[in-house]
């Protein structure tokens, strides 16, 4: 395995511990809510994972477009972690769940669109 692929696996599995952490910031140590979380937002960087893994499999026949493979897991992540961070660091009382249930449908929407721009972009490079 690649330094890309491995690079590809620590973030689809360490946003959801993000996740699940930060939960436990905001909420306390509940396990239905970090169950939750931590689904929650696999679901999602399990997607972008394996449109990255593809990608990755299509960039290592012409050598070219390793770290744009990426786009579709790392930039969804790197948006997500901080608003994981900021909302478990600065949270308000009033909709103290909220980027819990609304982001991972906001993942699932970046890493669709992060993945249709990589493999254009990528294939731009590779041409």
């Amino acid at each position: 395995m690649s330094s890309y692929g491995k690079l590809n696996l620590l973030v689809i599995f360490g946003l959801p511990v993000l996740a699940a952490i930060t939960s436990v910031i905001s909420f306390g140590p509940r396990g239905d809510t970090i169950v939750f979380v931590f689904g929650s937002n696999a679901i999602p960087m399990l997607i972008g994972g394996l449109i990255s893994a593809l990608l990755l499999r299509a960039a290592n026949k012409s050598g070219k477009g390793h770290a744009i493979a990426l786009w579709p897991t790392l930039i969804p992540a790197a948006l997500a972690a901080i608003w994981y961070l900021y909302g478990a660091l600065i949270s308000t009382s009033s909709d103290a769940g909220r980027e819990y249930m609304a982001l991972p449908f906001y993942l699932i929407a970046w890493t669709i669109g992060f993945g249709i721009i990589a493999a254009i972009v990528r294939k731009v490079a590779t041409n």
